[in-house]
């Protein structure tokens, strides 16, 4: 007689303290307060398994970036940022929200129970698939063996336990190095170089160049924008628009997002991309600054091996991801810089490399 094995799953109570947590996250809308008991879920899950996690490294946790993107994610050290999809109890197919399709080393399926008093983890998949159905889900078992691949050999023993480290094959590419962070801002975290990918491994690159025309991101909280630069709704459409720019109404907060169309020649086939950057100002007068890239409309993905760079005054290399296969943006991790911090971006493919200067 035939059996059907059903696949492992994971169930965490949801107690009170996790209740507490999705409080405090500043819940008034149904949708962010279950993809806080869903990022609980995983992070339950994660601890059990002796994986160490980093909420405060999540782009979910931080209030700044959770007005402007639709995502739960959290981060797995040393792996990078896995997003934690909330299931509804009737639904067969994993949906991804747009905002998190770049950048992730996973999407885990969590189901909550429509009391909320329990949410289950019933597998993953590593790429963003639209309406993935739920029975194509790879399993826990699975996502274990994932991780180990994304792992370096000196962070592997660190991070999975040793009975779980001899039962999973021995396949370790690097990590990208960290760079050292811009003065006056929060360091970014190490960024895991792409699987599809070897890593890469930064060289000297020149200074600044000071004849370079420099933007000051405090005008365009006056509504001075440089030729060029454009509401970002303008420049990517309404149809694409992955996020909606914020303009809060606090006193001491004033969010805007500008974007520019940029061409880098022939390397992209005729294709533009869209360089995007929100900042805030808070109220010691710092700015939290974040830096994104667009295929052009009319795109639905940017080109592979695409750069994008962040560099200091002085040239020093401190933020780079590239562009993978299908992916629909890219972003450097947001960060908080005081008034005079100068730094640049590079959007770069090849050869060509088109280049931006900002101080705040």
């Amino acid at each position: 007689m035939n059996q059907t094995i059903e696949p492992l799953t994971f169930t965490v109570p949801l107690s009170f303290a996790a209740h507490a947590m999705a409080q405090q996250q500043g819940s008034q809308t149904q949708p962010t307060y279950l993809k806080a008991l869903a990022v609980y879920a995983v992070d339950f899950y994660l601890r059990c398994m002796g994986i160490e996690t980093d909420l405060e490294q999540s782009d979910w946790h931080d209030p700044w970036m959770a007005k402007l993107i639709d995502v739960a994610d959290l981060w797995l050290k040393p792996y990078g940022k896995l997003e934690c999809c909330v299931v509804q109890s009737d639904a067969e197919v994993l949906s991804i929200s747009p905002d998190a399709e770049a950048d992730r080393i996973g999407y885990m399926a969590v189901q909550l129970d429509p009391t909320l008093k329990s949410a289950t983890l019933l597998g993953f998949t590593p790429t963003p698939a639209p309406n993935l159905p739920l029975t194509e889900l790879q399993s826990l078992e699975q996502f274990l063996t994932h991780l180990q691949s994304l792992a370096a050999p000196n962070a592997l023993t660190d991070a999975l336990p040793e009975a779980l480290i001899d039962a999973l094959p021995d396949v370790l590419p690097d990590i990208l190095p960290v760079a050292p962070p811009l003065a006056g801002t929060t360091p970014a975290p190490p960024m895991t170089a792409p699987t599809s990918q070897p890593a890469s491994v930064p060289v000297p690159r020149p200074a600044r160049n000071p004849s370079h025309p420099m933007i000051n991101l405090r005008n365009w909280l006056e509504g001075i924008v440089e030729t060029g630069w454009q509401p970002i709704e303008q420049v990517l459409g309404s149809s694409q628009m992955p996020m909606v720019a914020v303009r809060s109404q606090s006193q001491h907060e004033i969010t805007v997002r500008q974007a520019k169309l940029i061409d880098v020649g022939m390397e992209l086939e005729g294709q533009s991309v869209v360089l995007s950057l929100a900042i805030t100002l808070n109220p010691d007068t710092s700015m939290n600054v974040l830096v994104q890239l667009y295929p052009a409309p009319g795109n639905s993905y940017l080109p592979p091996h695409l750069k994008l760079t962040m560099l200091s005054e002085a040239g020093e290399l401190l933020q780079e991801i590239c562009s993978r296969e299908q992916d629909s943006y890219i972003q450097l991790r947001h960060f908080r810089g005081e008034a005079s911090d100068i730094f640049e971006i590079q959007v770069s493919l090849g050869e060509v490399c088109i280049s931006e200067s900002f101080v705040l």
